[in-house]
């Protein structure tokens, strides 16, 4: 396994052995959670590039948490650019607030649990291995770093896993995000936001 940050020219090979590490085996069924941000778009462009060869089976995945007013071109977009890689796609609008008031929990927790329940929803459905989601390594410092200011124990402080309980695969966790900023650039993507 790679112990560097790969490159922008690296990220297929780097997803690829990420994905066996998953235990991602051909004809298997990945559903691929993405927000139209940097990091879901490149993981989408890459994971279909390597669908042919690695005989993978992609359905991707979008919640529109209703949180902001151009949600719903992010969920058009991910329609859009699913439609274009010729993938199957399922998005569904939550009022992700409401969901938090009526179970007496943060925004973001309600966010977090509404995207779990839809990922796993799907994977059940289309019968994939795994949820791939576009966690980098830059998001796993802030994780360890909001812990910490949270107050975390030791036993609180774990980062973030590659392969995680309910079958959630991060491919994209050993990465920096200068090489996801450059990747779409290299490739002529469009991306929505910055994240």
């Amino acid at each position: 396994m790679s112990t560097s940050h790969p490159t922008a020219d690296g990220l297929p090979d780097h997803v690829e052995e990420r994905l066996g590490a998953a235990q991602v085996r051909p004809g298997d069924g990945i559903v691929v959670a993405v927000s139209g941000g940097v990091d879901s778009v490149v993981l989408l462009d890459i994971l279909s590039r390597l669908a042919e060869a690695m005989e993978l089976s992609l359905h991707v995945v979008h919640l529109d948490h209703g949180l902001r007013q151009d949600s719903p071109e992010d969920a058009a977009f991910v329609k859009a650019l699913a439609g274009a890689l010729g993938l199957p796609v399922t998005v569904e609008v939550v009022n992700v607030a409401e969901v938090g008031r009526s179970q007496g929990l943060s925004v973001e927790m309600a966010g977090r649990r509404c995207r779990r329940d839809l990922w796993e929803r799907v994977r059940a459905r289309v019968r994939a291995r795994c949820v791939a989601v576009g966690h980098h390594a830059d998001d796993q410092a802030e994780t360890v770093l909001l812990r910490l200011l949270r107050g975390a124990g030791a036993t609180g402080l774990g980062a973030m896993r590659p392969v995680a309980a309910g079958g959630i695969a991060r491919p994209l966790l050993a990465v920096r995000r200068p090489a996801l900023e450059a990747y779409p650039r290299e490739r002529g993507l469009r991306v929505r936001g910055s994240a």
